[in-house]
């Protein structure tokens, strides 16, 4: 099995194991590097996409890719969550949370099952939830309480297992974009951590317009009507 492995699979192992890295940290009270750790699983697992569209994966990279997505960004963010927030509320956090991680193993499950090869995605991407969630937890902590992430939380839940379309960042362009923004963030973390929530924020509100982007466009066609 290890032989058949490919270069885009070995990156996928890495997205899970950036996941598990976080939940590690997260344990030991060092939340901020738990979300840069999920901001680098999100770029493994974009990279790994990218790679499996150019090279050739193993006939199994298909399913590996989403169990790595199920650690990474449905269970990883959630034990991130809890771990920092759940000592004023357990219960409220424990909920919130379980309910993310349900709601995300049935999106991935929902594209598995239905995916077609078009460019876009039936319900907020998973990896998008996670990535607000750790943009958000690395913003200044005054914007942070208890009651603000779960919302956070409950709303990517239903996102992710709503109907709404969401088109998959391809585009050369977008992708720079996001690409440095990330590029950003997480070397900011290792150099000088002063500016991490600032670029951090930027992240933040580049993944709300991305949320938003199905009733943003549904507007436009209206408007064009």
């Amino acid at each position: 099995m290890l032989q058949s492995l490919k270069i885009p699979d070995i990156v996928t192992l890495s997205n899970a194991l950036f996941g598990m890295g976080a939940m590690v940290v997260a344990s030991n009270g060092h939340y901020d590097l738990a979300c840069i750790l999920l901001l680098i699983a999100a770029v493994a697992d974009g990279v790994d996409g990218y790679l499996a569209r150019r090279l050739t994966s193993s006939e199994f990279g298909g399913a590996m890719d989403s169990l790595a997505d199920v650690i990474s960004f449905g269970i990883a963010p959630a034990f991130v969550v809890y771990s920092a927030y759940s000592t004023p509320h357990p219960y409220l956090i424990g909920i919130a949370v379980c309910f993310y991680i349900v709601c995300g193993i049935l999106r991935l499950a929902r594209f598995s099952s239905i995916h077609n090869g078009t460019h876009d995605f039936k319900g907020l991407p998973i990896t998008a939830g996670s990535v607000m969630i750790a943009s958000y937890l690395l913003i200044d902590e005054k914007f942070i309480n208890t009651y603000s992430v779960v919302a956070l939380v409950v709303i990517l839940s239903l996102l992710m297992i709503s109907t709404f379309t969401y088109t998959k960042l391809s585009n050369t362009k977008t992708m720079a974009s996001v690409s440095v923004i990330f590029g950003l963030v997480i070397p900011s973390f290792f150099i000088n951590m002063e500016y991490t929530p600032s670029f951090s924020l930027v992240l933040f509100l580049a993944m709300v317009l991305y949320v938003a982007s199905p009733v943003i466009n549904s507007n436009k066609i209206s408007n064009q009507g």
